[in-house]
């Protein structure tokens, strides 16, 4: 009787000591959670580096404290990764305790609670044959020194093409108007680099599927394969991923 009593009482105790994590419900359109991927059904593990097993409203009060970017931790499909807001989600969660989440004890959670480190926004695309693009969200000099160099550096072939010729034409009718073009488009190029990736991987059908915060493309791509087993990427730092036909090739 008595071991069943500290049994019950060693139960009770780590009930107690049981955290409580926010699960999102629902997540409203074009809101800041929407434009950062965040789904249904994911969880919200840590804020800063820290574990957070608060009410959402204490969440909230913490992303609108001001308007510095804040480090959000994620849990979605027992896959940790972390995401930079700067204000409320626009979603609404429920309380879920620790117990219920599927292999909690062994997800590698502490990896990504890491404090006082530099982080980098990444966004991923991918298209229908499951081929990914990586963007780094982090300006480049070069867009504003040589676009063309920039647009070489990145393949945009077609923006290439119409930026060479446009400055030859002006260098033919007048150097001052090739400077002056060249001035304009690094100006025009240096603010708006990261939208003008954006915009050519859509129109080459490349939908946005991730929005991570981590140290390096590298860690970005293990991500991205953790989450899409089958997604791939031009000069990759992974193995190629077993794709279907790998599968029949093997049979």
């Amino acid at each position: 009787m008595e071991n069943n009593e500290a049994l019950n009482s060693t139960n009770e105790d780590k009930e107690k000591l049981s955290r409580k994590f926010l699960k999102i419900r629902n997540v409203r359109a074009f809101s800041n959670a929407y434009n950062a991927r965040i789904k249904e059904g994911d969880i919200i593990i840590g804020l800063n580096g820290d574990y957070f097993n608060s009410s959402y409203d204490d969440l909230k009060n913490a992303l609108n404290e001001d308007e510095e970017e804040k480090l959000l931790t994620i849990l979605r499909d027992e896959i940790c990764f972390n995401v930079t807001v700067k204000s409320s989600l626009g979603v609404s969660c429920e309380s879920i305790d620790e117990t219920h989440i599927k292999n909690f004890s062994n997800t590698e959670i502490k990896k990504n609670l890491e404090k006082d480190k530099t982080y980098k926004q990444f966004e991923v695309y991918k298209n229908i044959k499951r081929n990914g693009f990586i963007l780094d969200l982090e300006l480049s000099i070069l867009a504003s020194i040589a676009p063309p160099l920039w647009m070489l550096y990145h393949r945009l072939w077609m923006n290439l093409c119409f930026t060479t010729i446009f400055l030859v034409i002006m260098f033919l009718v007048s150097p001052w108007l090739f400077c002056i073009s060249w001035v304009l488009k690094s100006w025009y190029y240096g603010l708006n680099q990261i939208n003008v990736l954006r915009n050519y991987y859509n129109f080459k059908d490349y939908r946005l599927f991730l929005v991570l915060s981590c140290f390096n493309e590298e860690e970005a791509q293990v991500i991205s394969r953790k989450l899409d087993p089958k997604i791939d990427f031009d000069y990759s730092y992974l193995e190629p991923p077993v794709r279907d036909e790998n599968n029949l090739n093997t049979l």
